[in-house]
């Protein structure tokens, strides 16, 4: 088996993840889409779906987690430029 072929096999396992179900922002199922292909993950219960789908669900949190410490980083640099505080 190539090196590309091992990759797209790692890539279609199924793997089993259980995403955060709450009863406000979070309660509504997840859509994942890869080159038109997708699917839809039902949060709170434990599910198998292939690790590609999973591993876009790391990087989208991972993005998430980025965009809030330059929020707060930019928001407290604004603070301290204007001498206000929120």
């Amino acid at each position: 088996m190539n090196t590309q072929t091992a990759q797209q096999a790692y890539l279609e396992e199924y793997i089993a993840i259980k995403l955060f179900k709450d009863n406000e922002r979070y309660k509504d199922d997840v859509y994942v889409a890869i080159n038109g292909k997708n699917c839809v993950i039902k949060r709170g219960e434990w599910v198998k779906i292939k690790r590609k789908y999973a591993l876009v669900l790391d990087q989208s949190e991972i993005q998430d987690t980025k965009a809030a410490r330059l929020m707060q980083a930019e928001q407290n640099r604004f603070v301290g430029q204007s001498g206000r505080a929120d």
